[in-house]
Parts: structure tokens; C-alpha cells; sequence
């Protein structure tokens, strides 16, 4: 059983990370000063620490310092409410395993301790790029990023493009629903390149606004504008020498593409507010749910950067299109959640079985991810997922059954006793508020930067809607 110290000064903190991490079969202690956690981990055997950054009696960067000095076994993952790149930057450089940002996220938490088990970058020695293609795993299996690749025509497409452009130093442009895993695929050809042990930064555009795009890919110098207190390092400078991937691409204004397309031409960028150019050796792997070619035909994104970008252009199946690797997914989602909350791997019901065959699944591996984890806090006492545990999303949209072997679709109305799913106006609203977000995110191939507007709500409204209702 691992041994885990939590650091903070805040005591409800403590407690509440001794509580989950303790239900994951993990030993915690608690300790809320950074000088007495020093005394106890000279007295105690840990294999890992979490700790506050900002810690009352001792920062954080002097803290981590003296920790590596005497136990540099230890893997430390800090956290703070001040999200400081430079920071994070510089703690990873020097051997902090993680930085997350509170409030904590529970899933993320959890997956930052399980990954201190597993070697090191600096434990794991350099291997050539045409072994790294040889650990891409087998058919069938997952390797140790959680990739699963499947036994489908599509999927074993989808991987020997992966290891034709992988080794090389060539733009790619990944193109795919949402949900599909493009940023997966995007991190396994960053992993077989001569950059793998080089940074790899992914930034969501979509979450970019025009005003802040420039300053977050490129970085500001200090008083380059109202609220640059101090000088600002791009996510294009924290990528140098390795792979920054640039998730829904699309959603970048024009003024940022054209930023974009100097600095993949010239190999070099400028701070806002700036004068000097300064030099970058990155790869760029962009994304997109959508046709940048008609896009371009609208001028909502450049042809020049286009051609630019479409050095490679690898396509990612929908899961639709590869149903057949569809046991191989649930099998490996329900692996890892059942390892997560600490009970036995669940197996699904027959019925449950055929509701997956026949299903759209809009949302890709993606929504099987979720509905795999939300099934799995639904288990009954066989051990047996059963339809009741599916959410009411996926039965409103399509409960499917086989027929005759044919599909037959059927609403949950007709399969449910409405009396049942809407005993008062608050759950009748909520299905209705449900019912409307699917039919408009179906509408848009389920880009939530679009249905956000179509919705009239902010994007983060819709996310967190989105979390409640499942």
C-alpha cells in the first residue's frame, strides 16, 4: 500500500483528501506546515507527496528542494489555487511529478497518484525512434499512455499512419468527431518522434479568446497592455524542442492564424509588446471536428495556413465506424474505473450488451467513457451492470434493441414508466432541459463551443449542465 503525505495548511483540505484518497487503499497522513512535514518525512517511509505551494512557513520551490535533496525517491505533486506557468514550468524541470490546480478535481487527483507508480521519464532510458515504433502496442491492447488500439480495419489504418508520420518532423492536421481521441492519437506520435523526451503542451483554442490567444501562444512582455504586471512565457516557448498540439484550431480568430502561420514559416515568434524575435524549433499537430477546407472557403480560417498545417492529414474513425473494437474500449474503461474505486471489474448485462451495439454514440469513445464510469457507481450485488445504471441521456436518445436482426429504436417513453422517471415538475424540467442539449448537440456533431450559442449560454454553463444531467 502506497504512502502518501498531504501538506496544507487549510485542515478541511487535509481531511477531505485523507477521506478519498484513504477509499482508494492508500495510507495518508496530514500535516499542515512545511517545516514539521520535513521532520516527519525523516521519521516516515512515503512514497509520495501532496502539497500546498504556497505553504505558510516555507515556499513551495525551497520546500521541494529540500525534500529531492534527502529523498529523491519521493515523487511530489503540488497544488495551488494560484496557477502560475512559470511555476509549473520550473517544478517539473527540476522533478515534481505533477501541478494541479484547486479546487482539486477528484478523477485528476486520483490519476496524478496512480501515475507516481509508474517509471520516470529520467528512470527510463532513451530508446531510438524505430524502437519507439516497436512499443506502439499489439492489436487488441493498451500501452502504459492508456491508448487502446483496435483489432478493426480502421483502427489498424488509423496506427500505421501514426508510425508513417510519427519519426518524422512534418505539420499534421487530425481530423475527427468529438470524442474520437485525437489528442491521444496526437500524444502517441509526439511519443515515437526524436522529440519524445521533449515537452509536449496541448492548448484547447477553443477556450482561447481573441484577446488572450496571443498572449497565451506567444507570451507578453511586462506592460504590454492593462494587467501584464510582469513578463509572460507563450505555450510556444514551453513546448521548444518538443510538440504542441492545438486542439479545435478552428475556433482561432484570424488575427491569431495569422500569427500562427509567421511563426510555423519563419521558426520564430514575438511577444506582444515586444521587439526582439525569438527563435523556436516546434512541431505543430493541429485538430479539428470540422472541414478547414470549407472553413477557408468562408474566411473563417486561412488557406495559406491551411496548406501549411495539411503537411499530413490523418483521419480518427468514429467509434461508430469501428463498433467492432467496442469490447475492447468497455473492457479496458471498466478495468480502470473498478481499479479506481477499488472493487471488482463489473461485467455488462446481455441487455446492456445489445443497447451499446446498436447505439449512435455521438459522442465517441469519449461519451462510452463517461457512461462506463457513471454505470459502475450503479453495480448489483452480481456484479452485473444493468440497464437502470444507464443514464437517462443515452435512453432518451436511443434505447435500441435487435428485432427480427434489425434495429428498432425506441424512446424511453414508450420503454419507461413515466410516472416513474417524472414524479414532480422539477425532474420533468430537467428531462426537458436534457432532451433539448442532445438535439442541438447531435445538430452540431457535438461541438459544445456551438451548441453553447445555438443554446444562448456560455460554454461553461453548458459543461457543467452537461456534468449534473448525466
Amino acid at each position: 500500500m502506497k504512502k502518501i503525505l498531504v501538506v496544507d495548511n487549510q485542515i478541511s483540505n487535509c481531511e477531505l483528501l485523507k477521506k478519498l484518497l484513504s477509499r482508494n487503499n492508500y495510507e495518508v497522513e496530514t500535516i499542515s506546515q512545511g517545516n514539521l512535514a520535513l521532520n516527519i518525512i525523516d521519521k516516515g517511509k512515503f512514497d509520495i507527496i501532496i502539497s500546498e505551494y504556497r505553504l505558510p512557513d516555507l515556499a513551495g520551490a525551497v520546500f521541494f528542494e529540500k525534500v529531492l535533496k534527502s529523498h529523491p525517491a519521493i515523487s511530489m505533486i503540488f497544488m495551488s489555487r494560484d496557477f502560475n506557468l512559470k511555476n509549473v514550468v520550473d517544478l517539473i524541470k527540476r522533478g515534481a511529478f505533477n501541478y494541479l490546480s484547486k479546487p482539486l478535481n477528484p478523477d485528476e487527483l486520483l490519476e496524478a497518484v496512480r501515475d507516481c507508480s509508474k517509471p520516470h521519464d529520467s528512470q527510463v532510458q532513451k530508446i531510438s525512434a524505430s524502437e519507439k515504433q516497436a512499443k506502439l502496442p499489439e492489436n487488441g491492447t493498451c500501452n502504459e499512455f492508456g491508448f487502446v488500439v483496435g483489432k478493426s480495419k480502421e483502427a489498424l489504418e488509423m496506427i500505421s499512419q501514426i508510425k508513417r508520420v510519427g519519426t518524422t518532423n512534418f505539420t499534421v492536421i487530425i481530423e475527427g468527431e468529438t470524442g474520437t481521441g485525437k489528442e491521444a492519437v496526437a500524444r502517441h506520435i509526439h511519443k515515437i518522434s526524436n522529440r519524445s523526451d521533449k515537452p509536449f503542451v496541448a492548448v484547447d483554442c477553443g477556450s482561447l479568446s481573441k484577446e488572450i490567444a496571443g498572449s497565451e501562444l506567444f507570451g507578453h512582455e511586462k506592460g504590454a497592455f492593462t494587467g501584464a504586471i510582469s513578463k509572460k512565457t507563450g505555450l510556444f516557448e514551453l513546448a521548444n524542442g518538443g510538440t504542441i498540439f492545438l486542439d479545435e484550431i478552428a475556433n482561432l480568430s484570424l488575427e491569431t492564424q495569422m500569427a500562427l502561420l509567421r511563426a510555423l514559416q519563419e521558426k520564430v515568434i514575438r511577444k506582444i509588446g515586444g521587439v526582439n524575435e525569438v527563435p523556436i524549433d516546434v512541431r505543430v499537430i493541429a485538430a479539428t471536428n470540422e472541414d478547414l477546407i470549407v472553413k477557408s472557403g468562408a474566411i473563417c480560417f486561412r488557406e495559406d495556413l491551411f496548406f501549411r498545417l495539411s503537411e499530413f492529414i490523418l483521419k480518427v474513425p468514429t467509434l461508430k465506424e469501428r463498433i467492432s473494437d467496442l469490447p475492447l474500449f468497455i473492457d479496458y474503461f471498466l478495468k480502470q474505473t473498478s481499479e479506481e474505486l477499488g472493487i471488482e471489474k463489473p461485467q455488462l448485462s446481455e441487455e446492456v450488451k445489445d443497447i451499446f451495439y446498436n447505439y449512435e454514440w455521438p459522442g465517441n469513445i469519449r461519451e462510452l467513457k463517461n457512461i462506463i464510469r457513471r454505470s459502475c457507481l450503479f453495480i448489483e450485488k452480481d456484479n452485473f451492470i444493468y440497464k437502470d445504471a444507464l443514464p437517462h441521456g443515452l435512453l432518451a436518445t436511443a434505447v435500441t434493441r435487435k428485432l427480427n436482426g434489425k434495429s428498432e429504436i425506441k424512446t424511453e417513453s414508450q420503454s419507461v414508466n413515466r410516472e416513474s422517471v417524472d414524479p414532480d415538475l422539477k425532474s420533468a424540467a430537467r428531462r426537458a432541459e436534457l432532451t433539448r442539449i442532445m438535439e442541438v448537440l447531435q445538430k452540431v456533431n457535438f461541438n459544445k463551443t456551438k451548441a453553447a450559442e445555438i443554446l444562448n449560454i456560455h460554454r461553461k454553463t453548458l459543461y457543467s449542465k452537461l456534468k449534473v444531467l448525466r
